[in-house]
Parts: structure tokens; sequence; C-alpha cells
């Protein structure tokens, strides 16, 4: 399954995750890391429909479309920034022997690892002078978190080798097999013909136990959002605006594992594109695709709104609230759900590579831990958030920020603490914008995000690209490899 992983974050780069960034794809905000005050147009669905109906800086522009704007982040509290770029390219992953798989095993227990990827489409808002602001966008959000327990960091890494099997079933030939102890000592010569690893029964495990400590969240999400926001009151120094976005989303895939407190729950929907193989247990379940179903044919599909306020205090102060992804997704295509079994056997060497797309496929392939049964439907909450925002706009060269989001559900493709940011725009030129912010929560670490866009023709054209953590380019540790960028933005 791992190339699929792989084929899958290319089609979102060709066609071109995110609950766990600030901005999403809008590259005009990414280098402050501060988007609730400064969001507009179609760039605020999403974030907060309450700024659509904000008045532009170019007044004069009615209409505003974008295409083809993308952004990512990959961060991980294990990797350097060499193999950071390893994943991102799949390029030169090196092997590693027995000993790094010990350390691998022990320093990715308890670490966190993040994919996002968030590419619109199409972007379009409308501005009326009595009805307000209407806007549309189609995206694609591909997001991926996880932390590994002890134990199954154990078995991934060393698989057949971890401690948790006490014997090793061995191949001496001609069809014979023996079974030998599981210790530190075997020459490399006797690994090698090493088939699989057992426990007796008595000692075996359930996954339910062997998980504990692991979360693990994967999301393909596809959206269509429809918003509208308008002036609702105005005195001589006050504005208030509210807005409203609906979105239809189109699940692509979905694989969540939580296991704490001694339980474990796990489910899967993957589209025919990743072509996992269930084997006969897709026989067996009522929500499987078969072989004739397309690669993007999607296995869910729900709604979502968000709702978003804002106030304007004498033109340059703004002051913002907006709860985003309040709504439901129902999975109904090739659906599984954990199979609380016993773990007796393991066929699988380790994992030889520091590639996050082989961890994925340790758990999920034809040979992974985890073991699945069919299940018909399941209904999921979105990861919704509140947002609050604050800024300073002089609405000519100077524009600062502070933002806050909070996560109102505890779904795992929701960001897993809050993210607080600070940020600002300085243009020298008004063709020329510069940024930077700092950002701290979220699914991340520390970062410092930094960019600049240009705006041509007053207005008409703008161009621009950032990065999310500027720390990085500087450091080979705890590092956030990001860009946004955008080159297809118009208004007129």
């Amino acid at each position: 399954m791992k190339q699929y992983y792989f084929l899958v974050v290319l089609t979102i780069f060709s066609i071109q995750n995110s609950s766990a960034q600030n901005e999403g794809s809008a590259f005009t905000l990414t280098g402050m890391g501060v988007s609730t005050p400064f969001a507009t147009d179609y760039q605020a669905l999403g974030i907060n429909p309450a700024n659509l109906d904000l008045l532009p800086r170019y007044e004069d522009k009615m209409v505003t479309m974008g295409l083809a704007e993308f952004g990512f982040s990959f961060y991980s509290e294990v990797l350097t920034k060499p193999e950071l770029k390893q994943n991102l390219f799949q390029e030169d992953i090196k092997d590693f022997n027995k000993e790094q798989q010990k350390a691998y095993a022990i320093e990715f227990a308890n670490s966190d690892n993040a994919m996002d990827f968030d590419i619109m489409t199409f972007g379009l808002s409308i501005r009326t002078n009595k009805l307000g602001t209407f806007a549309f966008s189609s995206r694609d959000r591909v997001n991926f978190y996880s932390k590994f327990g002890q134990q199954v960091s154990d078995i991934m890494w060393l698989g057949y080798q971890a401690d948790y099997f006490d014997s090793l079933v061995v191949d001496l030939g001609n069809g014979n097999l023996d079974t030998i102890p599981n210790t530190d000592d075997i020459d490399q010569a006797t690994l090698d013909k090493v088939q699989q690893g057992i426990t007796s029964l008595q000692n075996a495990q359930n996954l339910s136990q062997i998980l504990q400590g692991t979360k693990l969240g994967f999301s393909w999400f596809r959206e269509f959002n429809l918003g509208w926001g308008k002036k609702l009151l105005s005195t001589e120094n006050l504005e208030v605006h509210g807005g409203l976005g609906v979105k239809f989303i189109v699940g692509q895939g979905m694989l969540e594992l939580n296991a704490e407190n001694g339980q474990a729950t796990a489910f899967s929907a993957l589209s025919p594109v990743f072509q996992v193989e269930y084997g006969s247990i897709a026989e067996e379940n009522p929500s499987a695709y078969d072989s004739t179903a397309g690669n993007l044919k999607p296995v869910g599909y729900g709604y979502g709104i968000d709702l978003g306020g804002t106030i304007v205090y004498k033109e340059n102060f703004l002051f913002n609230v907006a709860l985003n992804d309040i709504g439901k997704i129902t999975w109904d295509g090739n659906l599984y759900k954990l199979k609380d079994v016993a773990i007796t056997n393991f066929k699988s060497p380790g994992l030889e590579s520091v590639d996050i797309l082989s961890q994925l496929d340790a758990l999920n392939g034809g040979d992974g831990l985890l073991e699945w049964q069919g299940e018909t439907k399941r209904v999921t909450s979105l990861p919704s958030t509140i947002r609050i925002g604050a800024g300073y706009d002089n609405r000519k060269s100077i524009r600062v920020g502070a933002d806050v989001i909070m996560p109102m559900s505890e779904e795992l493709g929701n960001i897993q603490n809050a993210a607080i940011s600070v940020g600002g725009e300085f243009s020298p030129m008004p063709w020329v914008h510069l940024q930077a912010g700092f950002t701290q929560g979220g699914n991340y670490g520390m970062k410092i995000p930094v960019g600049v866009y240009f705006t041509i023709g007053a207005g008409t054209y703008e161009i621009g690209i950032a990065s999310r953590d500027f720390v990085t380019f500087f450091r080979d540790n705890d590092p956030t490899i990001s860009m946004t960028t955008g080159f297809l933005r118009f208004r007129f």
C-alpha cells in the first residue's frame, strides 16, 4: 500500500491538510501566520466568512478569482530535515541495521509526526453593493498525524525481532522449519532465514493492548464551499459583519486509530486508489467496492457549516470570532473497523528506513499489524475549530495581528492542541508585501513563518510564495518543511 499513499500525495500536487494549518492554501496570509482578521474574498472561506464583505483595499474591484493555490507542511519531532526531504520526494531513503532500528523504535514512540496538504483548485468572490458578498471555492485537504505507543513502535521497527515475540521460526531448507528462542545474540545468517516471530497464546496480547498510547489519523476531503458575508450594522466608528459558509464534502479516505485507557478503536475507509488488499474479509463486507469501481470513487459524503462575526472599529481595528467545520460525514464505502484479536505471530522483519509511508504500510498493508472486519456505515463529526482573531490594518503599508485556533472536538483529524500566532505585514511599496510571524501549537512545534507577494496593476494580479517555518532553513532537527504559493489570483 505504501506506493499508493505516495500516489495520493502526487495526485494532490498535480490537481492542486487543512485543519492543522492556520490559513490553508491562502498564500497572501501564510507569511504572517495570522489569517482570521485579514482573510478576505474567497480566501475567507473556511477561515472567517464574516470577512467576505469587508471593504477591500482595492475598492474598485468587485470580483476576485483564484486558481491553483496550494500549500503543504511536513513536520516530525524525530526526523531530521534531510530525512523529511527524503520522505517528501521519496529519494535516497537509506536502510538501517538492527541497532538503528532499536534506536528509532524508542525515538518514534510518543513523538509527533504530521503532514498537511491543501489545494484550492478554484475560488471566486463577487461583491455587491446591497446584498453583501458571495463566494465559492473548491479544494482538497489531506491531513496526517501520528503518535505511536512504545510497544507498537517496537513491533513496527523491529518486526519479529521485537521482545513481544519469544520465538522465531527459521527455514532450514528443503521444507524443514525450526523454532528457536528470540534473543539478542542471534547471528545475521540465522536472522536471514527467519520466517516469522511467534509468541505463546498464554502470553499473547490483543491489539487493544499492543496499541496503547497510539494515535493515528489520516483523511482526504474534497470540499465545495459556498459562502456569504454582509455588513449588518454600521455607525460612525463601528461596523458589525456576519457570515455563513456551507460546504459539501466528498470523502476520499479516512484512517483513524486511537488506543488509550485500555481500549482501542479504529476504522478505515479508503478509495480504490489506495489499492489496499483486504483479502477474504472483503467478500463478507457489505460496503466493499468491487474491482470495477473507479480509483477515485468516494467512500463518504458529508456537510459542514462555518459561522463568523467581525467587528471593525474606526476602520482600522478588527476583532473576529469564527466557528468552522460544524457538521458530519457518513462513511459507507470500503469501510472496516478494528478486529481486536490476539497477536501470536508476525512475518515482517521490521522497518528499515525512516519512510513514514512505510510505517502506514506496516500497520495497514497486506502483512500489517492491524486486523479488520467489515462494517456497513459509520458517521463521524468534522474536525471543528473555533478561531479568535484581532488585528490592526492602516490600509496602506502595515497590518499586524494575532490568532488563536482551538479544537472543538476530539476527532483525530483535528489539531491536537490550540495554535497561537502573531504576525504582520509591511509594504514598503504598494506592490511589494513582506510578511513574518510566530506560531506555536496545533500539530506542530514552534514556527517562524515568512512570505512575500507582489500586487501588480493596482490590485489586478497577485503572485507570491511563503514558508510556514523560516527557521527550518537553518537547522536540521525538529523541522517543518513547508511551502504555500499562488500565481493565478486576479481582481477586476
